[in-house]
């Protein structure tokens, strides 16, 4: 009886876990389809790739609140949450400055979209194995990211450029390997 009642007990925690691995994968979702769009190269598709950054971001938020709720959370759900973020918040923030310039980039460009993209894994790997739950060190990739779909919507709307995409990946780059601590909020 005791093996049926903790089979029962297994089944019912493997129910829940799906719900926030269902969230963290929206956040992939939306990243990728972001990616995909922003392919399209047209204002409009531009415009709705970086919502869908913004979406991801949303999830990203969403899926932590509800493992906490059900008291699902994992290291398995942290590295999920990292690998997707990195699909959201690192790769489609770039692909869509790269197809705001049709693909027509200088080597410089394609280097600093690099160290964006690396900057933002090494901020991840560091969260990974950091045991400080009160507070985050570097910025975290989903505000950088989020910071850079938020331009893009901004320069859209307005038909301006507020700052170089690339300079402003290099200033997020910096700080999320920085080394400075923010208080994580509680939500």
């Amino acid at each position: 009886m005791l093996k049926a009642e903790a089979h029962n007990e297994t089944d019912k925690q493997d129910n829940y876990i799906f719900i926030p691995t269902l969230v963290t994968y929206l956040n992939m979702v939306f990243g990728s389809i972001s990616i995909y769009i922003s392919n399209i190269r047209d204002i409009n598709m531009l415009k709705v790739a970086s919502i869908l950054i913004l979406l991801a971001a949303v999830t990203d938020k969403l899926d932590g609140f509800v493992a906490r709720k059900l008291n699902m959370s994992s290291d398995f759900g942290k590295e999920l949450d990292s690998l997707c973020d990195i699909i959201s918040f690192g790769l489609a923030p770039v692909v869509i400055a790269w197809n705001i310039l049709d693909g027509s980039l200088n080597i410089l460009e394609i280097i600093i979209s690099l160290i964006y993209i690396g900057a933002g894994i090494f901020r991840l790997a560091r969260f990974n194995i950091t045991k400080d739950e009160k507070h985050f060190v570097g910025l975290p990739i989903t505000i950088a990211g989020s910071i850079m779909a938020l331009k893009y919507l901004i320069d859209i709307r307005f038909n301006i450029s507020i700052m170089n995409n690339f300079a402003l990946m290099i200033i997020l780059s910096i700080l999320m390997v920085g080394k400075f601590k923010v208080k994580k909020p509680r939500i």
